[in-house]
């Protein structure tokens, strides 16, 4: 049987977008704080790339450049080497918009 890839096996849709972010990392001292790009971003999570050292189930926190200024919990997937950067891949601990969504219903 035939293992869907990609695209094919999404969760949710991905666009590509070059947004500038920055990465709270929680390492085992302390938090280190990084710049990245996001490279494409669903609801559910996006693909990076970061020249700060990742691996896959080390958490993380996303913080937009645009938008809301609060973090967003995740968690790396994989991580591949691009260039003098990482290129890794990223799950959002809750979907994004699902906070507001329930603020919102709690609202009215």
């Amino acid at each position: 049987m035939d293992r869907p890839r990609g695209a094919e096996r999404r969760r949710a849709r991905r666009r590509q977008v070059s947004k500038r972010l920055a990465l709270v990392v929680n390492s085992s001292r302390d938090k280190i704080s990084s710049g990245a790009f996001a490279v494409d971003l669903s609801v559910l999570g996006a693909r990076i790339r970061a020249k700060i050292h990742l691996e896959p189930g080390q958490l993380i926190t996303v913080i937009p450049s645009e938008g809301p200024s609060q973090g967003i919990p995740s968690q790396v997937v994989w991580v591949n080497q691009a260039g003098d950067a990482q290129e890794a891949g990223i799950a959002f601990l809750e979907p994004l918009g699902a906070g507001s969504q329930e603020k919102e219903a709690a609202a009215s």
